[in-house]
């Protein structure tokens, strides 16, 4: 083996290699009788193996022996020290030593205990200048007056904020308030219910005669199978709003588009009605709705020379209803028969025209006989069940006149067919 890769310190048979981390043992010799003993037990293979554990283990052991040695050393040394150190501390601070020192300043009865009760203690001086609330001049006593200025007695903040008879106070505004808002609400109750008086006083004035006057224009419509469109808020073909209702007639025998006949209701009016200013306004309901025949409708008889039913023109009708919707079902009737007679593709030798216009007469003159009747029934005493009973027997007649009418007028159809 090389000189160089062998490292002996003081002659020693224990050579170590720092490189390879080996040990190199030469010439030892043992004299140990249980070394022998344990080393002799085992085989002779097995030995130099078994030496290699043992130093092992004895290395490793002896190792633990020599820290724990140190270490109880060091616990020596440090318990010397203390002992020295407690010793001065009795000789140079009285008996108790560093201890004694400490209670003077940290114990019960120290020095900072003193000075602790001294300001915080139960009559210590940051008590006293700051917590005490019944020191006007702490924070703490300013803070309590401050809050009983606020909610203790009539003269509070709150008490004079709550007070509804204080003029400024939130509470008294808001009671202003609502007490105004109560008023517009009964004002405007009394205004409902006034203007609901009025109208119920004056005989379907405005829309509300309007309303009434469509449900009876589609019940009459109805049976023949015609469309009543209300159009009073529509613009027609003049651009204004002439024609309340346009009643589109339907009929198997008409060609082309289907006749109409605009109906102009008038209730309600600041404006006097005349027959002049009625036609003219008819005239332009015609043009306006494109319409074949025009009926004026009022809530009442406007004179006594246009009665409850007038024709004019031979497409034009005036009619008032109250209590009464016969003029109006005889103006619809009529104002159909005279646009079918114009508008049905038949010869017109088939057409009984002078049946057909006499019994548009009668029942004309039927029904202002009604209408004359009605007006002179106030004045009679005892005999007003019996003219009322003749009322009914008139009206009746007049709705069969209006029967015999559309038959006459079928009749003549069915000649064509």
């Amino acid at each position: 083996m090389a000189k160089s890769k062998w490292v002996s310190r003081l002659n020693s048979q224990v050579l170590i290699d720092s490189k390879t981390e080996s040990i190199l043992i030469r010439n030892l010799l043992i004299q140990d009788r249980e070394v022998f003993n344990v080393l002799s037990d085992q085989e002779s293979s097995e030995r130099v193996q078994f030496i290699k554990k043992a130093v092992k283990v004895g290395a490793i052991a002896l190792k633990d022996v020599v820290v724990k040695e140190k270490i109880d050393y060091v616990k020596r040394e440090f318990d010397n020290l203390c002992f020295h150190l407690e010793k001065i501390f009795k000789q140079e601070l009285g008996k108790e030593g560093m201890k004694g020192e400490l209670d003077k300043v940290f114990g019960d009865t120290g020095k900072l205990q003193s000075c602790l009760e001294r300001l915080f203690g139960t009559d210590g001086k940051l008590v006293r200048d700051i917590l005490d609330m019944n020191n006007v001049n702490s924070p703490i006593g300013q803070l309590r007056k401050t809050i009983e200025s606020y909610f203790v007695g009539k003269d509070s903040e709150i008490y004079s904020m709550l007070d509804p008879n204080s003029k400024d106070s939130p509470i008294s505004r808001l009671r202003k308030e609502i007490l105004d808002k109560l008023q517009d609400i009964e004002k405007t109750i009394e205004v409902y219910l006034t203007r609901k008086e009025v109208i119920e006083k004056t005989t379907k004035k405005g829309f509300d005669f309007e309303d009434d006057l469509e449900d009876i224009l589609v019940r009459l419509s109805k049976p023949f199978g015609d469309f009543v469109g209300r159009t009073g808020t529509k613009k027609g073909k003049l651009g204004n709003l002439k024609g309340d209702f346009v009643i589109t007639l339907n009929d198997s025998m008409i060609k082309g588009q289907p006749p109409k006949i605009v109906v102009e209701a008038k209730a309600g009016k600041s404006v006097r009605l005349t027959m002049k200013s009625l036609v003219g306004e008819l005239r332009e309901a015609i043009q306006n709705r494109e319409a074949n025949f025009a009926i004026a409708v009022t809530d009442k008889v406007i004179s006594d020379s246009i009665g409850c039913y007038h024709e004019i023109e031979g497409d034009k009708i005036i009619c008032a209803i109250g209590d009464n919707q016969l003029p109006l079902e005889v103006a619809y009737r009529i104002a159909r028969t005279y646009i079918l007679m114009r508008t049905r593709e038949i010869p017109t030798r088939t057409v009984d025209t002078a049946r057909i216009c006499g019994i548009i007469s009668k029942i004309g003159n039927d029904l202002n006989t009604v209408r004359g009747i009605k007006a002179n029934l106030t004045k009679i005493g005892k005999t007003a069940d019996t003219i009322t009973t003749d009322i009914k027997t008139l009206e009746k007649t007049i709705r069969s006149s209006l029967i015999e009418l559309q038959d006459a007028l079928n009749q003549n159809t069915s000649a064509t067919k």
